[in-house]
């Protein structure tokens, strides 16, 4: 389970403070595909980054599974990030010296697991990226792209899985092949899938919907 307490996120700048989230208490089940939808400058995509461990809070706290994250060492946080969350940004974060077959596998190599060729290949399979494999991540379409991103977290397998507006670059087509491999992660892999999106159509994919606004959760549905 994913749990906030009393989550609070305060920026200082030049013109003062900025309350990016002012109290978040939020539980996301094991297994559960939740989109969390609200305009710019909400809070949404601070959010996902305290839950992933990227930014530490003002106060409160971040639980996944029993385990209070920023309370961790260094070397402790990085290791769960690599082992437990999976995360997916707009802007790909794709290492551009290494194939699309190599920035799948890398956080295998990183955590210095044996790596099967066989679920290699199943996935590159299941991507449609399979000819593309030894391409340079400037050699693909952004669709690739982000489709090689999603490949690098499910090769992990991460209970975890987090997306931040993944679909923003995308075109119709595009998008709806992202929304469909983020949906599989979650019904055939039981993933838990947390996606923030400013967009109705990939919000309607999830199957629980909270809406923030000034850094606070104004709404939370289940869809059917």
């Amino acid at each position: 389970m994913v749990e906030t307490r009393k989550l609070k996120k305060i920026y200082k700048t030049e013109g003062g403070k900025i309350k990016a989230l002012d109290g978040v208490n939020l539980k996301i089940a094991d297994g559960e595909f939740l989109a969390i939808m609200g305009s710019s400058g909400s809070g949404k995509s601070t959010l996902l980054h305290l839950i992933a461990g990227v930014d530490a809070p003002t106060s409160g706290s971040v639980w996944i599974d029993g385990v209070d994250i920023h309370r961790l060492k260094p070397s402790e946080l990085a290791v769960l990030r690599r082992r437990s969350i999976g995360i997916i940004y707009q802007a790909y974060n794709l290492v551009p010296t290494l194939t699309v077959e190599e920035n799948i596998m890398l956080p295998l190599m990183l955590d210095r697991k044996p790596i099967e060729k066989e679920k290699v290949d199943s996935l590159l399979e299941l991507l449609q990226l399979k000819d593309r494999r030894k391409h340079l991540p400037g050699q693909l379409s952004g669709g690739q792209q982000q489709r090689t991103a999603i490949g690098r977290v499910l090769m992990a397998r991460p209970s975890v899985l987090l997306a931040d507006e993944p679909t923003g670059n995308l075109d119709s087509r595009n998008t709806e092949a992202v929304l469909a491999l983020l949906c599989q992660a979650n019904k055939e892999f039981g993933q838990t899938v947390v996606l923030v999106t400013h967009d109705p159509q990939a919000g309607g994919m999830a199957k629980r919907q909270i809406s923030i606004s000034d850094g606070r959760v104004v709404e939370d549905k289940t869809l059917l």
